[in-house]
């Protein structure tokens, strides 16, 4: 009992995190850059450590994944780039000088505010939709969103470690 109220817990600070997520997503401009970039980087990690339990959960429900509009994700990419500017863009990969290999934390964002927020919607239809909104993330975090969440939360702890936010 006591272990299913710590998971209870878990999954009702996934959807606060999950709505503050959003929300700073959704107002970036009325945040200063490295204000907006700390809120983000301590949130991230939140919705990660919940991942695990919901894996674990044995209530799955089938889910049917699909990318939401381009043309949304595209306008949101480019407005997360604009405010982020020289902070946006990292290098991935071992061998970076052959290789080349560059991120951009705007493009994971936009990718893990799609795929947070459709959950958000689901459950904002009626709380009983949770179950679904925790397979979805659950699916989504192991096909799609998980690697651009540990991509933004190792690029914001380098920005960290370099005193830039």
């Amino acid at each position: 009992m006591e272990n299913r109220n710590k998971i209870l817990k878990q999954i009702q600070e996934l959807k606060t995190n999950a709505e503050r997520f959003c929300f700073l997503i959704e107002n970036i401009g009325e945040f200063e850059a490295q204000d907006w970039l700390a809120d983000i980087s301590l949130i991230l990690p939140r919705i990660h450590a919940v991942m695990g339990v919901i894996d674990h959960q044995n209530n799955r429900t089938e889910v049917f994944f699909a990318l939401s509009d381009i043309d949304e994700r595209f306008d949101l990419f480019c407005n997360l780039k604009k405010v982020l500017g020289e902070k946006d863009g990292y290098e991935i990969g071992e061998e970076l000088v052959t290789n080349e290999l560059y991120g951009s934390l705007s493009g994971d964002l936009a990718d893990l505010y799609f795929e947070i927020k459709r959950g958000l919607d689901l459950i904002q239809f009626g709380e009983e939709n949770l179950p679904l909104a925790l397979s979805l993330w659950r699916d989504g975090f192991f096909l799609h969103w998980g690697k651009h969440l540990i991509d933004a939360e190792q690029h914001l702890y380098d920005l960290r470690v370099h005193h830039q936010i």
